[in-house]
């Protein structure tokens, strides 16, 4: 079994909170380490959890106009996900048909579609899909 950083952090927090007695105001802030001031190595761990915790269970979807009528799609998903590797394609697909619509055309052609995975600086992966459409017009009446 592989244990990520994420997960390895994520144990860590919940076996510290394993406590039979609910611990004081005072108590709490000695277990963490805060005094007066923060030190880098609080900050260091509060930005690596707001990283993580920001879009880590969520699916990210971004498009971009890249011509007349062409669209670059990108999904990524959440840090902190580890299934639903199938569900890139419906958030693409589900994407494609709302520009399509909101464009007025009668569909869409997809041009490039991809699969891949991506790690950021901790090797924690992410699936990553991206695609180009284009939307199809109906010819002009003669």
């Amino acid at each position: 079994m592989k244990i990520t950083s994420a997960t390895a952090l994520a144990l860590a927090v919940l076996l510290t909170a394993c406590n039979t007695s609910l611990p004081s105001g005072v108590d709490v802030k000695q277990q963490l380490g805060i005094g007066s001031a923060l030190t880098l190595k609080q900050v260091v761990i509060g930005a690596i959890v707001l990283y993580y915790a920001k879009d880590g269970f969520i699916w990210e979807v971004e498009d971009r106009l890249i011509g007349k009528d062409t669209y670059r799609l990108t999904v990524k998903q959440g840090k902190l996900k580890s299934t639903g590797q199938g569900e890139a394609r419906i958030y693409f697909q589900r994407r494609a048909e709302e520009i399509s619509g909101v464009q007025g055309c009668t569909g869409y052609t997809t041009l490039e579609y991809s699969e891949s995975l991506i790690s950021d600086y901790f090797n924690v992966p992410q699936r990553v899909t991206e695609g180009v459409i284009r939307c199809d017009r109906v010819a002009a009446q003669r």
